[in-house]
């Protein structure tokens, strides 16, 4: 009975410190990648800002053949659903809610889970090419476990997003080296 007594104790003093240790963890997750794409701006703000070229580059999209997509709106208010049978995809709606034009592009992004998230791409023209940023936050609130877990997305989503923009980097520069000749 001593040995339980002192299981138990243990594991709530364990309880106890990780959620004081939470309560100083951001609410809020912030993701944030980069690269060099050898064409202009303008070319690479189109391959973002027409919705229906996201599946060409969007690395969960790509290797889910069975997910079913649809498009609606012009460049503001456009959006784009998914559903798919591979849980990790799952099912969402990213909305183009802001658009500067060749410069910046903003979305929100709701998921099956009432998640919500948005990401802002940010293009600058630099001596080496247009530098594409890729911005992604995520109020994920009070939540202890899901503040621990938030410690962990850079880890887990940051390889997707770096695939993310290698992507949009072959798709831009093989349209343009097609057009520029």
């Amino acid at each position: 009975m001593h040995v339980l007594k002192s299981l138990l104790l243990g594991a709530a003093t364990l309880i106890a410190i990780l959620g004081v240790i939470s309560i100083c963890l951001p609410r809020q997750i912030h993701l944030q990648r980069d690269i060099i794409i050898n064409a202009p701006a303008e070319v690479a703000y189109e391959q973002l800002s027409d919705l229906r070229n996201w599946p060409k580059w969007l690395p969960g999209h790509r290797i889910a053949p069975d997910k079913s997509i649809s498009y609606a709106g012009p460049t503001v208010g456009a959006r784009y659903n998914w559903t798919s049978e591979r849980g990790s995809i799952g099912q969402g709606v990213v909305t183009i809610v802001e658009a500067e034009p060749p410069s910046r592009l903003v979305t929100n992004l709701e998921f099956e889970k009432k998640d919500k998230a948005h990401s802002t791409f940010i293009l600058e023209e630099t001596e080496e090419g247009t530098k594409l940023t890729w911005h992604f936050e995520q109020y994920i609130g009070d939540n202890p476990i899901r503040k621990f877990s938030g410690l962990l997305i850079d880890s887990t989503v940051g390889e997707e997003f770096e695939d993310g923009l290698d992507n949009i980097k072959k798709e831009v520069e093989s349209k343009h080296v097609l057009t520029d000749n």
